[in-house]
């Protein structure tokens, strides 16, 4: 008995310690993924033409945590430099609506979506079962910050609602992140 406890107990420390391992950290390669727009339903991934050899500002939210950091999202899209950046194709916003964790109807998600890429200018992919919750070890319902660079390490990566004071450090990574 006392042989079952142990073998079990280890058993739930290792699966714990490989849970924590998989959560993505600032300076490791972001894993790969396969999503779809939410506009033309086509799929993405981090070799796509759209989003390849690009710096990557995601932000990866549920339907109750969507909005948290949309005014991160407003002072990138205000910085001249950012948008110059976007137009020639070294840096691109990124979107991803967790359905999974949600109570909201898919077509509502889908629609709110279709929204913000619209409002934004960002692609907006939907996760409908939890690919970068599990491959990335990001919170279900807290919304999740993650800048990757051109050659996909993170430099950046916040969960929860971002305090203005770190704005100009994201814009900041961002442009030294384009300029390499």
């Amino acid at each position: 008995m006392k042989k079952a406890f142990w073998v079990v107990l280890l058993a739930m420390l290792l699966t714990a310690s490989f849970a924590m391992a998989a959560e993505l950290k600032v300076g490791d390669k972001a894993p790969d993924f396969k999503l779809k727009d939410a506009l033309a339903d086509k799929d993405y991934t981090l070799a796509s033409p759209e989003l390849a050899g690009k710096v990557l500002y995601i932000v990866y939210a549920s339907t109750s945590a969507a909005d948290d950091n949309d005014h991160v999202s407003e002072a990138l899209k205000a910085d001249k430099d950012l948008e110059r950046l976007k137009n020639e194709n070294k840096y691109r916003g990124v979107g991803i609506a967790n359905q999974k964790d949600s109570g909201v109807p898919n077509f509502v998600i889908k629609s709110v979506a279709k929204s913000k890429q619209k409002k934004t200018g960002a692609i907006v992919l939907l996760d409908s079962d939890f690919t970068i919750g599990n491959t990335w070890g990001v919170p279900k319902k807290i919304a999740t910050s993650i800048l990757i660079d051109k050659d996909r390490i993170v430099r950046f990566i916040y969960s929860g609602k971002i305090p203005a004071q770190d704005i100009p450090k994201i814009i900041g990574l961002i442009k030294e992140s384009a300029a390499k």
